[in-house]
């Protein structure tokens, strides 16, 4: 009889497959991953025609991505720098200097010492109120507060234009918590790398060496009795000694019987919206790689608008140039944005002749103000391993692949002292 303790697992997304994967080297675990699509890797979607590939989700590698880029290493898949970028027509770099307060140096030594304080702070059992409240306030408050315009500005391209919420309402723990050094160090000495064979084969081969059962929707989750028992929706159940959330909090709770204290954290987000669209376009450019733009990014800016575009490749059977264009969804239909999509690209002098795929992502739980007064961050660590059951992914940690999969290796380190 297996001594190990199994686990089910549910979502085959990078918060799911990550800790499938380091659960297993354990030698503890038999972690067991039930996807409900045909492909493993969830927002880590790319898309494949001819020799472009295209990434319609995770895009950029950073050094926060400790653990997947040496997981790229060891499966030999080769990563590419990304090209130049600009911003309003202007390297990036001349913007973000250009922002109030002392030289830049400067500034980003006093971030990391702020920083590094109140994250501090709220790791404590109790953290201060204090602390919680700072950690509420918009990101650009706190920024301002010390000065730091060159680092709002920086946050202009690295929180907003990849559709991680307006700066004047980012609760600042959140934005502290992506725009870590390693992610500065990344940008300043642009150091932004691509997989060159892109993220789904990366976690196509990650899903190899795992049990992942694709086109296996949950439909129920029981926690009644003295194991957890999953139902896929084709009616056969299994239990497990232990189970993993790895979609979002909402969803699974519907799948349930939630406890108070499930419901309580799920009711204290609300999810953003990301729409992605590979289209083809003339007479735009291609000299660079990516082009951002400001007017759609500055606090006030109405939702909707090209945050971004990528020129992605050359394939004349599908229009010519190709681009990966980014726009937050808001309250938009999926053809009231493509409406918007191709006057921001005619606004800039293009035309669009082909619009190939368009993906409309849920993405990036944003935390009450509230609630992270109330003692979310809290809430959040209690309720780990309540009911047999773990917590991974964007509400727990945050939207980029990095962040959670550093989170979920200290999460395996808090599993496996609980056996």
């Amino acid at each position: 009889m297996s001594s190990l303790k199994s686990v089910g697992i549910i979502g085959g997304g990078p918060a799911g497959l990550s800790i499938a994967r380091m659960l297993k080297e354990t030698g503890a675990f038999k972690p067991v991953v039930f996807e409900a699509l045909s492909e493993p890797g969830g927002k880590s979607f790319t898309y494949y025609h001819g020799q472009n590939v295209v990434e319609m989700g995770t895009c950029y590698a950073t050094f926060s991505h400790r653990i997947t880029n040496r997981w790229m290493k060891e499966l030999r898949m080769p990563m590419s720098p990304l090209g130049d970028q600009r911003f309003e027509g202007d390297d990036f770099m001349k913007f973000v200097k250009s922002g109030a307060g002392p030289a830049l140096p400067l500034q980003v030594m006093r971030y990391w010492r702020d920083k590094q304080k109140l994250e501090a702070a709220l790791k404590a059992d109790e953290p201060p109120q204090a602390a919680l409240d700072e950690a509420a306030m918009p990101i650009q408050d706190w920024l301002r507060a010390r000065k730091l315009g060159k680092i709002e500005n920086f946050m202009l391209r690295s929180t907003t234009n990849i559709a991680y919420g307006f700066i004047d309402e980012v609760p600042t723990v959140q934005a502290l918590r992506w725009n870590d050094m390693n992610l500065i160090f990344t940008g300043l000495l642009k150091q932004l790398k691509m997989p060159e064979e892109g993220w789904t084969e990366f976690w196509r081969r990650i899903a190899r060496d795992l049990d992942v059962r694709l086109n296996s929707r949950i439909g129920a989750i029981d926690r009644s009795g003295p194991r957890p028992a999953l139902t896929v929706e084709d009616g056969t159940t299994h239990d497990f000694d232990l189970i993993v959330c790895a979609i979002p909090l909402d969803e699974f709770s519907r799948m349930t019987t939630a406890t108070e204290l499930e419901t309580r954290i799920a009711q204290s987000v609300d999810w953003n919206g990301y729409t992605t669209t590979l289209l083809a376009a003339e007479d735009w450019f291609t000299d660079v790689h990516v082009e951002a733009f400001k007017d759609s990014v500055v606090p006030g800016a109405a939702r909707g608008q090209l945050l971004s575009a990528r020129h992605d490749g050359f394939e004349p059977e599908l229009g010519g140039d190709l681009y990966l264009a980014g726009q937050l969804t808001g309250d938009y239909t999926s053809s009231e944005l493509q409406e918007l999509l191709r006057a921001g690209v005619e606004k800039r002098g293009a035309h669009v002749t082909n619009v190939i795929l368009q993906k409309m992502w849920k993405y990036f739980a944003q935390y009450r103000p509230e609630a992270i007064s109330g003692g979310l961050l809290t809430d959040m660590r209690a309720i780990q391993g309540q009911n047999s059951t773990w917590y991974t992914g964007a509400i727990f940690s945050h939207e980029a692949v990095s962040h959670i999969v550093n989170f979920n290796a200290d999460l395996v380190q808090k599993m496996h002292r609980r056996l």
